[in-house]
């Protein structure tokens, strides 16, 4: 084995070094053959681990001589007969075998030493402890390195090519793994700042729940996990507290997705911060994650847009067209108008029958029912990147979400509206509501439009005409007939049935040009629209008072002839107080008078108009019940309880065709709980059993209600027992 060894080390030098021969006739051409398989066979150990292969030494000398030879044989051969050529190239085919390993030897040895200076780059950047840095050279580096494996693997031989690899591979990606989860969190974090500079909320609120959830998860794999969580708590303390949107089940329950956690030791919150067009809030309670609200409200109107307010953010939702038991709730029902180069979040929140989580298939659609066609595309479904598409079939996370981004797809104007379907038995489906994504004019000129049922933003500062959209700015020019006025002035003027010529330039440093005819508005009538109704009984210690007016004027407020405050009304003739402390179990009785400006007065003294508003504050409960036996055995169907209402002045009365329970305690510790539907303003009516104690005595002669449920009065307020218990809640029986 050692003189085997041997010879074929002083072959390798000798052919290494001796030059290949010249052709000068047929007869060479075998010793070249020769010369050329023993040269492949030398290559062939020098590439190989059981040979001379170190992993490191590229064998240059080797590989070049067996080539050389090669071609001098095939060049040789082209002087033999056809069956004679066809054997010399037969016999110089394991020669050309190990030329083409050898390459991929060379370009292994080449690729693993650009492998150890990405590791070594890697590591001066983990060392630097920068993150932006640690990202910006580990996208390069595993970039890189994707490419550069695919030469590893091309090495011929278990063996060799093992080691090879195992010089380089395991540290290079024992290294990458060290920080790959530090690297997903930075990026998410950047991208939530990102999005948060341009105030989109939703998609921030995404981001971040993506980085906390690896900071969880992966809390002991982190190499930088002080660094990220300090990034993580300084992104999310930038966050607005804000509304993001509303879902609603149709009926009377609002829930609120914050923007994040709103800190507070209490789950139940003042109800009279919160104001929703039209209706009452009556009770509002924060989630366990502290990121939602679940509102009570008075019933909600069917297919119906209403505005919810809160701490100065507005959002809007719709009612479905019936009660919603699709399971499906979307986080946005209102259209959107977005340009086309802009994307759109859409989130679903599936559940089953009885409220749990839908985990099943879920196919989402952006084929509009209407036929109307759409370019617009699906780009991402929970976080995960797709090929852009119309149609997507997958399954709904663990807590059945499915949040999805959309976008334009060709770039110019189309409308988008997703279908959400649950592929289970049922294949309940819900449409999301309308995106719009315009085109922005890029194009000077002049136009004139009637503005009729064209988009008009003017908070956003733009209009949209014929899916074309076009922007404002302070640099531009403001006219009616001509005359020159301020931007503001404009934007209160702008209404539809307006005439409007636009001298339209698309360069942000040249001043447009607007000029619009508009009628001369009468002063609008001031009006208290929160609370929606008057008299409200209500309980709680704090209102939202607000209302419409005549934009510009202002409009002082009184409570019980107390004078409360003064608030300029704004260009979209809105104004708002804020939360109003309440007098406690008493009337309040709210006065608003609208100045025009530079006008004023003592209790409306001057005013143009006025509106007033009043709160019953205090608990809807009773101080006596009245059992009617009607049998005669004690607690029964058909038996009635009438109620005689604390402050009876506030007009409690129970809403119509309420159905709820009482629990019925018989003085000695045992309990029932019946069900009772609405009979008149102040009784209810026992039509079913729900459960019943072992030992309960139906003809006790003390009966007491401890607690209920449903039980709601018309402003959709509920039944206070423990009011009641202040002023008593034992049941007089008229017989037995």
């Amino acid at each position: 084995m050692i003189k085997a060894t041997k010879i074929a080390v002083i072959a390798t030098v000798f052919i290494a070094t001796a030059p290949v021969p010249s052709v000068n006739a047929a007869g060479n051409v075998n010793q070249l053959v020769t010369n050329a398989i023993n040269a492949g066979t030398i290559l062939k150990w020098a590439i190989s681990v059981e040979g001379f292969a170190n992993f490191k030494t590229r064998p240059y000398a080797e590989y070049n001589t067996t080539k050389n030879y090669i071609e001098a044989a095939e060049k040789a051969s082209s002087q033999l007969s056809q069956s004679e050529k066809l054997n010399v190239h037969a016999r110089l085919v394991d020669a050309k075998i190990q030329v083409k390993r050898a390459q991929a030897y060379i370009d292994a040895i080449t690729s693993s030493e650009k492998i150890k200076e990405l590791t070594n780059n890697m590591n001066s950047s983990i060392a630097s402890g920068e993150l932006d840095r640690i990202e910006a050279t580990y996208h390069l580096a595993t970039a890189e390195y994707r490419k550069q494996t695919k030469l590893l693997d091309r090495v011929y031989g278990q063996s060799t090519r093992d080691g090879i690899r195992n010089s380089v591979k395991p540290t290079f990606e024992a290294l990458m793994n060290s920080v790959q989860y530090d690297v997903t969190i930075h990026m998410h974090l950047e991208k939530a700042k990102k999005l948060l500079k341009e105030e989109k909320y939703i998609e921030t609120d995404l981001e971040l729940m993506k980085a906390y959830e690896y900071l969880n998860g992966y809390k002991d794999s982190l190499s930088f996990y002080s660094k990220l969580q300090n990034n993580y708590e300084s992104t999310l303390n930038s966050v607005p507290l804000l509304p993001l949107f509303a879902t609603t089940d149709g009926k009377n329950t609002v829930t609120v997705k914050l923007s994040k956690a709103l800190l507070t030791n209490s789950s139940n919150l003042e109800a009279g911060q919160f104001k929703i067009s039209g209706e009452i809030v009556q009770h509002a309670r924060l989630s366990e994650d502290k990121k939602s609200i679940t509102l009570t409200t008075t019933d909600l109107n069917g297919d119906t847009d209403y505005l919810l307010t809160w701490k100065g953010s507005e959002i809007i939702f719709t009612t479905p067209e019936v009660p919603d038991n699709s399971g499906i709730l979307l986080n946005d029902l209102e259209e959107r108008y977005l340009e086309t180069t802009d994307t759109h979040v859409y989130i679903a929140k599936l559940t089953n029958s009885d409220n749990s989580p839908y985990n099943g298939r879920v196919r989402i659609s952006l084929a509009n029912n209407n036929g109307e066609p759409t370019t617009g595309v699906i780009t991402s479904v929970n976080g995960h990147v797709e090929e852009a598409s119309q149609e997507w079939r997958s399954y709904a996370d663990q807590n059945g979400h499915v949040v999805f981004t959309v976008t334009a797809g060709a770039g110019t104007y189309t409308n988008v509206q997703p279908t959400i379907q649950k592929l289970d038995g049922n294949e309940t489906s819900k449409q999301a509501a309308v995106t719009h994504f315009y085109q922005l004019q890029t194009n000077s000129g002049v136009y004139d439009f009637q503005i009729e049922n064209e988009t008009i933003h003017k908070e956003a500062g733009y209009i949209v005409v014929n899916g074309m959209k076009y922007k404002w700015d302070a640099n531009d020019l403001f006219f009616i007939h001509g005359q020159l006025i301020s931007k503001e002035e404009f934007e209160r003027a702008l209404t539809k049935g307006d005439m409007l010529t636009l001298g339209y330039d698309v360069r942000l440093e040249n001043a447009s040009t607007w000029n619009i005819v508009s009628d001369i508005t009468q002063h609008a009538a001031v009006k208290i629209t929160n609370p929606a109704q008057s008299p409200l009984t209500f309980d709680g210690s704090f209102y939202e008072i607000s209302g419409t007016a005549h934009p510009g004027n202002k409009v002082k407020v009184y409570r019980n002839s107390v004078y409360v405050g003064m608030v300029t009304v704004d260009e979209d003739g809105y104004w708002s107080l804020g939360t109003v402390s309440l007098l406690q179990n008493m009337e309040n009785t709210f006065v608003a008078y609208q100045y025009t400006p530079g006008q004023d007065g003592i209790d409306g003294e001057g005013a143009i108009n006025t509106a007033t508003n009043t709160i019953f504050e205090g608990a809807f409960a009773s101080t006596a019940i009245t059992y009617h036996d009607e049998g005669s055995n004690g607690i029964s169907i058909t038996d009635t309880f009438d109620f005689s209402f604390l402050n009876p002045s506030y007009g409690h009365s129970f809403k119509r065709s309420l159905s709820g329970t009482l629990t019925i305690n018989d003085g000695l510790g045992k309990s029932v709980v019946v069900k009772v539907d609405y009979i008149d303003g102040n009784t209810l009516k026992v039509i079913d059993f729900i459960s019943r104690e072992e030992g309960f005595n139906f003809k006790s002669s003390l009966f007491v209600i401890t607690s209920t449920t449903g039980i709601i009065n018309q402003d959709q307020l509920k039944y206070s027992v423990e009011a009641s218990k202040l002023e008593g809640t034992l049941l007089k029986k008229t017989s037995y």
